[in-house]
């Protein structure tokens, strides 16, 4: 029997790459029963009020009893552990796994460039020393390291399919937490 995973995001990228990311992420942990539906999407100015509560409760009726949620925004200059509280309170008993980028999804793609360099739209010298969770604009940082300009919704999913996992997690803490907070939920629906 398969797992449903539903979703709430912020972002127009978000919609198409996190469906992406899941499912890669499931794979590699031997997961592939995992059946993700369409994500919800919702402006960061109500990640933490009565409609993410809306949103999850309706991605839950979609995902079914046996199902997960995901609740995925940005942390962009907030306190990502408070914003995480807040959207968790506001969820009151509606179960779902609540997870931030910090600072950007994108501040993800930084942790892997070198990985991403296989990608025509990524310049092949591509690197980035610094801590990718940093910099506030981490969409500018990237489309520096590319061939063309950055776009959201033409980019995000095509760099989540072929990003490193590994230096993800290794240097994004907060990919390492979206990460360990998926597969327990997984792992619980077993």
């Amino acid at each position: 029997m398969s797992t449903c995973v539903g979703s709430v995001v912020e972002g127009h990228g978000e919609v198409k790459a996190l469906p992406v990311l899941i499912r890669r992420i499931a794979e590699e942990r031997g997961y592939y029963d995992v059946k993700v539906l369409s994500p919800h999407r919702l402006p960061r100015a109500d990640m933490t009020g009565t409609k993410v509560a809306a949103a999850v409760q309706m991605q839950r009726l979609r995902a079914g009893e046996d199902g997960v949620v995901i609740v995925l925004y940005d942390a962009d200059d907030d306190d990502p552990e408070q914003s995480q509280r807040l959207t968790s309170k506001a969820l009151g008993d509606t179960q779902a796994v609540v997870a931030l980028a910090v600072k950007e999804y994108e501040a993800w793609f930084l942790a892997a460039i070198e990985s991403l360099r296989s990608h025509a739209s990524i310049r092949d010298d591509a690197g980035f020393d610094g801590d990718p969770e940093r910099p506030r604009n981490a969409k500018l940082r990237l489309e520096e390291l590319m061939t063309e300009s950055y776009k959201e919704t033409l980019h995000q999913a095509r760099f989540t399919g072929v990003m490193s996992l590994e230096a993800a997690r290794t240097r994004s803490p907060s990919f390492a937490a979206f990460e360990r907070a998926l597969l327990t939920a997984l792992e619980d629906k077993r």
